[in-house]
């Protein structure tokens, strides 16, 4: 499997590449990363409605009923349709549900460290996470731009390290294949 993967390192590299040059153009290009990310969604969003319907009707057929399937479904076709059609209130729904989900997750971590205080110990290393947690949900909330520079930031560093990561694994691969190779010819006019 190695000696495949070596005879294969070009691939790594080249996606790793294209990490590196994605989260460059995410850095340089704000808005277009957001509207591609919203379009993601968009298109998730309407597989997902569609599976849920479908879902549905398999489930109508042994049990007659599949009403939450279907209203689920719609309100994804209906979620999706509108990511797609206009991007930007996705973006801003999307940044909105992330500050909530934040603060909600956040004061939920303060309180479960609270609650095992008694059973662990330097629990309040997990409750001062879930307070900065929630902190930066509210900072969200109330100026979601914030949100918006976080989640193209975040997406942007991460294909970087990703791909600085590939190039990496594909030039340690390279390495590999070109010592295997060696190898082998040596073996063979042996």
């Amino acid at each position: 499997m190695v000696a495949t993967a070596a005879r294969q390192w070009w691939v790594l590299v080249v996606q790793g590449i294209l990490g590196v040059l994605f989260g460059i153009f995410a850095i340089l290009n704000p808005g277009a990363t957001l509207v591609t990310l919203a379009l993601i969604f968009g298109a998730w969003a309407i597989i997902s409605g569609v599976s849920s319907i479908a879902e549905g009707w398999r489930v109508a057929e042994s049990r007659g009923r599949s009403w939450p399937f279907a209203a689920s479904g719609i309100v994804s076709i209906v979620a999706g349709v509108l990511a797609v059609l206009v991007p930007p209130a996705a973006i801003g729904g999307l940044i909105l549900f992330l500050g909530a989900w934040l603060v909600v997750a956040g004061v939920m971590e303060a309180y479960a460290a609270y609650r095992i205080r008694d059973e662990i110990s330097n629990e309040w290393i997990i409750a001062i996470a879930g307070i900065a947690r929630a902190v930066l949900g509210l900072i969200i909330l109330a100026v979601p731009i914030v949100g918006v520079i976080l989640t193209v930031t975040t997406i942007a560093y991460v294909a970087i390290a990703a791909g600085v990561m590939a190039i990496a694994l594909g030039w340690r691969l390279r390495h590999l294949h070109q010592t295997v190779g060696g190898a082998r010819d040596r073996l063979s006019a042996a």
